[in-house]
């Protein structure tokens, strides 16, 4: 918010029309500018100047009733200038505090959300839909902790809240605490089930539990149908799950749609000036990244290789914070980037304005719809080409999201899966250049045992009905081995039950089904990898991380591969690995390829040796490659640039 100087023609104006007329004109266009406490206060002026039949009790009420109207309708503007009027008429109305502070928050302007819900809290403090409200910006502004303080706040007030309890659960469900969100999000349905986006939050919980039955039971299609397209982008990436058949992406496609042509819609009400015309002759091309994970995280390590080989001579490379965490990883950042900007605070018109502040040329949106996203953001157009990479395996709905950055294996099959248009680089989209130096036990696991062990490190989000089946199949046919579920959340009794019940129903006896928390061990996940023969993927959400992480100790994996982006990130890096005999094209060929590594020891020995060399020898480990293949891409889009006309 801004604190400048209101104009002076607004300051002591009389009591005429035509200066009322001018004034209210200067009010929405501080509006337009997102300079709300100065709108606020030039209706203030308004107010007191004039003369009404009505009362002022009428006239508030009537504002109010508006606003309500403007935000139900989407008409964000007329619910802003509507908000602001009601706010210079009484300035502590609390019930219009707490809903500025709702719409700014959805209209993603955490700061001014948090100032209008701070002085709505200090005229109600023990308003527990109050402190849910207060709960979901810091959530958006970061600060997960302070966030969970006033969801419990909130529920101590009114235990059965439904808001609060569905929030409360999201953050337990983002630090695997995933019984507690279970729990708290079963308590939101049961206190209110006519609330359809706590029903769309309920997904999540149950997906990280695998409660199929439930699952099943809840046409989650249409339910995004019903649901404003605002409020939806956060389940896109559970909802992959239900992304199997063609039928079910095109369904999928035009749900993501209609979320882009919602933000572009917003955009056009509050828009930016077209960006500024470049320089024909670019001589450094600026690029722009924007991400949560500038810090110890995989999306990291992925693009590190740029910021170590590009020539700065020909880039500038410019990182945007979505979430700020100060580790060894942002501190590289921060000493070889041109410049590392935090942006979670900022409204999208200001980290758009930011970024072409900065002149990008081209920016990468790598978070996508996972936590920290601001793809919403870049409807306002940020750069001249935007581009989508890393952060979520499909298309984003945007009509101004030019490309995703994709390889030759990981391009959909079918071009009309995605909005965008492909931009597919001669190498691969990701390297591994900072794989931790574990040790590989040169037993293989079988030899040691006696019987051999199958497994995955894959997130329980990505397990489903369908993926067990696939694996029990297996199983069936290897009547002594055994499956390792390896990770942090299968410490969950009821993902654990879940799972065990469901190999129950397809003759597999628990006795063969093993689950390890790592972390209770303080035990680095990759050395888990020395306790399995060979590794079985998820599908239709395939591994990423996982899957190298796998290949570089050594350890096979089993590949199904389908038409679109998300069914094909571990097919892609097996072959980049110089394995596609390890992927499969059904369910039958999937079981072919496990029985065949179950059935050549000598291999599956060969493989424990030399596995990690031969990944170390491919594209996938080779970073200088990496950004050469990287570099030629741009120099494509240069030449875009420089084509366009918007230069």
């Amino acid at each position: 918010m801004s604190s400048t100087k209101l104009p002076r023609e607004a300051r002591g104006f009389s009591k005429g029309k035509s200066n009322q007329t001018d004034v209210s004109a200067l009010a929405i266009q501080c509006v337009k500018e997102s300079r709300w406490n100065d709108a606020i206060e030039l209706y203030k002026q308004i107010e007191e100047t004039t003369q009404t039949q009505t009362s002022k009790r009428e006239r508030v009420d009537h504002l109010f009733n508006a606003a309500l109207q403007a935000s139900n309708s989407n008409n964000n503007i007329e619910t802003l200038i509507l908000h602001c009027q009601l706010l210079g008429a009484a300035p502590n109305h609390r019930d219009g505090l707490r809903n500025f502070a709702i719409t700014l928050r959805r209209l993603q302007h955490y700061n001014a959300a948090k100032s209008y819900i701070d002085k709505y809290l200090e005229l109600k403090p023990e308003c527990a839909n109050g402190l849910n409200t207060l709960g979901t910006i810091l959530t958006n502004l970061g600060q997960n902790y302070a966030a969970i303080d006033a969801y419990k706040k909130s529920l101590k007030i009114d235990p059965q809240n439904p808001l609060s309890n569905s929030n409360l659960a999201n953050e337990y469900h983002l630090r695997a605490k995933i019984d507690l969100a279970f729990i708290h999000s079963s308590r939101a349905i049961a206190a209110d089930p006519s609330q359809l986006d706590i029903w769309l939050d309920h997904f999540t919980q149950l997906a990280r539990i695998c409660a199929f039955d439930l699952i099943e039971k809840i046409n989650w299609w249409a339910l995004l149908r019903k649901l404003p397209a605002g409020w939806i982008s956060s389940s896109f990436l559970n909802l992959l799950t239900l992304c199997v058949s063609k039928a079910d992406q095109q369904i999928f496609k035009l749900i993501v749609k209609r979320w882009g042509d919602q933000k572009s819609q917003e955009a056009s009400q509050q828009p930016l000036p077209t960006i500024r015309n470049l320089s024909s002759d670019i001589q450094k091309l600026k690029i722009g990244f924007l991400s949560a994970d500038f810090r110890n995280h995989s999306v990291a390590r992925f693009i590190w290789p740029l910021f170590e080989h590009l020539d700065r001579n020909d880039f500038s490379l410019f990182c945007y914070s979505t979430y700020f965490k100060q580790d060894a990883w942002r501190q590289r950042f921060e000493e070889n980037a041109t410049a590392v900007h935090d942006v979670a605070a900022l409204s999208p018109q200001d980290l758009c304005s930011l970024v072409r502040d900065d002149g990008i040329h081209v920016l990468f949106d790598l978070t996508g719809f996972t936590n920290g996203s601001r793809t919403g953001a870049l409807a306002w157009r940020a750069a001249p080409i935007q581009v989508s990479w890393l952060g979520f395996p499909g298309t984003s709905g945007l009509p101004q999201m030019d490309y995703l950055f994709l390889d030759q294996y990981l391009a959909p099959s079918e071009p009309d899966l995605i909005h965008e248009k492909a931009l597919i680089t001669n190498g691969t989209t990701v390297c591994f250049s900072d794989l931790a130096d574990i040790p590989i036990t040169p037993i293989i696991p079988e030899l040691q045992r006696g019987f051999l062990t199958l497994g995955t490190l894959n997130n329980s989000y990505k397990i489903t009905r369908s993926t067990i089946s696939r694996w029990a199949n297996v199983l069936h046919h290897l009547p002594t081995a055994r499956f390792l579920f390896v990770r942090q959340e299968f410490q969950s009794y009821l993902l654990r039950r879940n799972i065990l019940n469901e190999f129950r129903k397809l003759g597999i006896q628990e006795d063969r089904i093993n689950f390890y928390n790592n972390r209770l061990g303080n035990r680095h996940y990759l050395d888990c990898y020395n306790e399995i023969d060979f590794s079985l993927d998820t599908f239709p959400v395939t591994g990423g991380t996982t899957t190298t992480d796998a290949l570089w100790m050594g350890v096979p994996v089993v590949a199904l591969e389908g038409p679109n982006i998300h069914q094909r990130v571990c097919s892609a890096i097996l072959q980049h690995a110089g394995h596609p005999e390890w992927i499969a094209q059904t369910d039958d060929e999937f079981t072919d390829i496990a029985l065949r590594l179950a059935e050549n020891q000598n291999q599956r020995i060969e493989l424990r040796q030399n596995l990690r060399k031969t990944l170390q020898n491919s594209l996938l480990c080779n970073p200088m490659q990496f950004a050469q293949d990287f570099k030629e891409c741009m120099e494509k889009l240069r030449i875009q640039l420089q084509q366009s006309s918007m230069i």
